[in-house]
């Protein structure tokens, strides 16, 4: 073929695909817009409501401008897809390109309410958004309660519980004609190994998934706000309005930590506030396919039969019982109160939420080793927690156990069982070849920012930790617990791994391959 002859080939292809591809962007971006909106009138409403702070007057014009931009975009988007031929279903390079451009412009638009309404820079802003998109909860600021309105407190909340379930299964389930497409896009963004008790039926299960999700979290706000209301005001304290409840019942279900308080959930001081968002934290780390089966069935057996749920839970118990040893002397030898810390802190480490209500950099270390293995650890496979997961170190052991015996007994077939089930061969190396994937990036990320900030490998290790894990504050921080002082060069590097670590690599990582490119 000529030279131009094919030039004009892959320019007609490239065409193409991003029409096809703008499809799914622009009606994400659309989505997105409208949230903001929403947004936006609940800062008129303050307005002329009289409810407006100081720092909320005029609150609502940015998040508008924001929703007025990214709708337009969003058009734009549309325009372009029309050119896509209406019966090309998106294949898994298509749907592959989609979920990455999606969480691209998530990270650009969803931080434009940051950049017009808290003067954030563009790096920041894109920082922000991402980590509260992948429900990492790292932040950028470091007073949340004087720059930040309510407005844009209820954007930041917003984005995170949009980030929990996925914004891209969010929209599989709402707009079902991208076909065969759909469940390529489904797969790119659940995490996790298995999808156990979800139909193949992508679109049916996206809108169950989203609707238990959805119902969890008004649980939750109904539970919070009927708290607030029954504790008495106390100086000092923050109450628990049913602003509070809303903000952080979306960033508890979503595992994102975001919170509205600078001092995070300690602000309220309660011990009933934290006992009801550490048991909805362990829920949101629980494989959302569970309770997918549960319902279905109308029994729990499945909780019952799987082995990485009681791994999960049996991990929970014993992290709580050794962490509320360990800290016992620091809260005065009272088991109370060191129980009511403990629980709290596995359960925000575990599933990844980042809520504080306690200085774990003041824990003794073996106390400080209990948390940071559970970063690593993380929740269970297809809930809104991040961490490699439970299911994959289950399988990793169990693997190694099995080669240990293939030494000893080499004509003997060995099996690697999970719920009763053998796991297949290209699962399993699945589970080994991401671990590497995840401990290369580690390490790769703590050599880089440690050479571009001159800090030490410890900071620069807890704060690519937090990233990939999609944790929240970083360990080792040294002075303060935010990423303020990153560089924008860091700032820019710690987005990439949060994307990374929440579509845990293949996705993206498959975009950098030639193969990927070719017909």
């Amino acid at each position: 073929m000529p030279r131009d002859a094919h030039r004009r080939s892959i320019t007609t292809e490239v065409s193409e695909v991003l029409s096809r591809v703008a499809r799914p962007v622009a009606l994400v971006l659309g989505g997105m817009g409208v949230f903001m909106a929403l947004c936006g009138v609940l800062g008129l409403l303050f307005d002329l409501g009289g409810f407006t702070r100081p720092l909320d007057e005029g609150a609502a014009m940015p998040l508008l401008l924001s929703a007025l931009v990214t709708v337009s975009c969003a058009g734009v988007g549309s325009q372009l897809a029309r050119r896509a031929p209406e019966h090309r279903n998106l294949s898994r390079r298509d749907a592959t390109l989609a979920v990455a451009m999606i969480w691209l412009g998530a990270g650009l638009f969803g931080g434009l309410p940051f950049i017009l309404g808290a003067g954030l820079s563009i790096p920041d802003a894109m920082f922000e958004a991402l980590s509260g998109f992948t429900t990492t909860g790292a932040t950028i600021l470091g007073d949340i309660e004087g720059t930040l309105s309510r407005p844009l407190l209820l954007w930041r909340s917003i984005i995170q519980w949009l980030g929990g379930m996925g914004i891209v299964v969010l929209f599989v389930a709402v707009f079902p004609n991208v076909g065969v497409g759909g469940k390529h896009m489904f797969k790119s963004e659940v995490p996790g190994p298995t999808a156990e008790g979800l139909q193949p039926r992508i679109t049916q299960t996206s809108l169950t998934l989203w609707g238990l999700y959805t119902a969890f979290t008004v649980l939750q706000v109904i539970i919070l706000a009927c708290l607030g209301a029954l504790i008495p005001p106390e100086e000092g304290v923050a109450q628990m309005t049913l602003f509070e409840a809303v903000c952080h019942s979306l960033t508890t279900m979503s595992t994102g930590g975001f919170s509205t308080q600078n001092a995070s959930i300690a602000a309220f001081n309660s011990s009933l506030i934290e006992s009801v968002i550490t048991v909805f934290m362990l829920i949101a780390g629980v494989n959302f396919g569970l309770y997918f089966g549960a319902l279905r069935a109308g029994s729990l057996k499945g909780f019952l039969r799987s082995d990485e749920f009681k791994v999960y839970i049996g991990l929970v118990m014993v992290a709580t019982c050794l962490l509320t040893l360990g800290i016992l002397e620091a809260h005065g030898h009272n088991p109370v109160e060191a129980f009511r810390y403990a629980s709290f802190m596995v359960a925000t480490t575990i599933t990844s939420t980042g809520f504080g209500t306690d200085d774990y950099m003041a824990y003794p270390a073996p106390a400080l080793t209990i948390v940071l293995l559970l970063m690593l650890v993380g929740g269970m496979s297809g809930s809104t927690a991040g961490g490699i997961k439970v299911s994959r170190f289950v399988l990793l052991t169990r693997t190694t156990v099995t080669q240990i015996r293939k030494t000893m007994r080499p004509s003997v077939v060995q099996v690697v069982q999970m719920s009763g089930r053998a796991v297949p061969q290209p699962v399993l190396t699945e589970v080994a070849v991401f671990f590497f994937v995840y401990m290369s990036f580690l390490g790769m990320g703590t050599f880089a920012i440690s050479g571009i900030e001159g800090v030490s490998v410890p900071t620069a290790f807890g704060a690519m930790l937090t990233s990939l894990s999609n944790m929240g504050p970083g360990p080792f921080y040294e002075g303060v617990d935010n990423f303020a002082s990153y560089s924008d060069l860091s700032k820019v590097l710690f987005s990439a791994a949060m994307v990374l670590g929440r579509l845990e690599f293949f996705t993206l990582l498959a975009l950098l391959l030639p193969d990927f490119w070719r017909r």
